[in-house]
């Protein structure tokens, strides 16, 4: 027999014959499909009965398993007669107290596609065209996760694992091999994609934002590393790697075009005359203000204080749980912007901390501004499971040197 089926794996699983498709998105039994699933993708082998047993019903005492087995393949062989394929009854063979896939029918299936387009470009050593042309190829077939809906599986944990770090090598290594050849549209859509599947992965946010910078978008790559930034300290506790600072800074020292009128560029500067409270920075400029001021005091003999705000879980006095973790630090942040003096600057030091710089106080002063903040907090958040704790220290002078910034 010549009978062919198209089977997807990544994202939603289907199989395809001629017009007819079925797809694990019907409403069907969980048990059904991942039989069914998993049956396809040990299609080179016959099943036995105890693996099928343990990977159904591991967790329960079945009095009949056996039998349990077969009235769910009937169920399987049912599903594939919407296939309209008069012979579907013998897709799924039994022999010898096993069940297997019938070789007579060819199972062509998105994951080996997807291994053999990247296995052809890893042989291209000469014609980048070709090699971007396969990786693209395979790039298009991951189209989620491999059987996303059985993702905490333990039999498909590590297939999937594995295809996921075969695609993360895809998409890098078509990136930069696109970024050479200053393909920035199909970079930028090869990028997004892959964002949406591996969220944390900083190398793609990195060619975005060269894609930006190369398309003359600053603003937006501004706000892309600002993003960035946010979503790995809230969700890693990871500050930016030197690379996304080094394209930080080179958008920042590019990003203003050439004005001569000096009344635009103060109108430009003069701060919103709203109260907006005390200022939020990213953390190498708040770096830059702090060397500023120490140089100052140096000058003037003045005393100025950095203090730093740790959010701790009241029971265990360790950081908490993430959600509890987010939902106070946005808290604190909004109670240190607006009962602190308007020309102060706090800037976010890692997953559960922020830094606070106090000009020209004492050490008195900067306890007691410390112990307001925390009395502010715990008045109007007093549910939120954790505490605060703080700790003072004086700027050390500097002598004046040239500063870059």
């Amino acid at each position: 027999m010549n009978e062919e089926f198209r089977v997807t794996m990544f994202g939603e699983f289907t199989i395809e014959h001629g017009e007819s498709v079925i797809s694990d998105q019907s409403n069907r039994s969980k048990k059904v499909w991942t039989l069914l699933e998993y049956i396809i993708v040990h299609r080179k082998r016959f099943v036995s009965q105890d693996e099928l047993i343990e990977l159904l019903w591991s967790d329960s005492n079945s009095r009949d398993p056996i039998n349990t087995l077969k009235v769910l393949m009937h169920r399987v062989r049912t599903t594939l007669e919407d296939l309209d394929f008069e012979d579907s009854r013998r897709m799924i063979l039994y022999r010898n107290g096993a069940y297997g896939w019938n070789q007579d029918f060819n199972c062509v299936t998105d994951v080996d596609e997807f291994q053999r387009l990247i296995y052809e470009s890893d042989l291209e050593t000469d014609d980048d065209a070709r090699k971007i042309a396969l990786l693209l190829q395979a790039e298009s077939l991951y189209q989620g996760h491999f059987l996303h809906k059985k993702a905490s599986e333990p039999w498909v944990i590590p297939i999937s694992n594995y295809y996921r770090t075969l695609y993360n090598r895809v998409v890098l290594e078509l990136a930069k091999i696109l970024y050479e050849h200053k393909k920035f549209e199909q970079l930028a859509s090869v990028c997004q994609k892959a964002i949406l599947f591996e969220p944390y992965e900083e190398q793609l946010y990195i060619y975005l934002i060269q894609v930006l910078i190369c398309t003359g978008h600053l603003e937006k790559a501004l706000d892309l590393y600002h993003h960035v930034t946010e979503l790995f300290m809230r969700e890693l506790g990871v500050t930016p790697s030197d690379e996304l600072l080094a394209l930080y800074k080179d958008v920042v020292k590019t990003i203003k075009t050439p004005e001569l009128n000096l009344s635009v560029i103060k109108n430009k500067l003069d701060e919103c005359k709203e109260n907006i409270g005390c200022v939020f920075c990213e953390y190498e400029f708040f770096k830059l203000v702090y060397r500023l001021e120490s140089r100052s005091i140096g000058r003037t003999g003045d005393s100025s204080f950095l203090c730093l705000i740790s959010v701790v879980d009241r029971n265990t006095v360790d950081i908490p749980s993430r959600r509890v973790l987010n939902r106070a630090m946005d808290t604190l942040k909004t109670t240190i912007q607006f009962n602190i003096r308007s020309g102060d600057v706090f800037t976010r030091y890692s997953v559960n901390q922020y830094l606070v710089l106090l000009p020209y106080t004492t050490s008195e002063s900067a306890n007691m501004v410390a112990q307001r903040l925390l009395k502010v907090y715990r008045k109007e958040f007093p549910n939120i499971s954790i505490i605060l704790k703080y700790s003072t220290q004086e700027i050390t002078p500097k002598s004046e040197r040239f500063l870059e910034c």
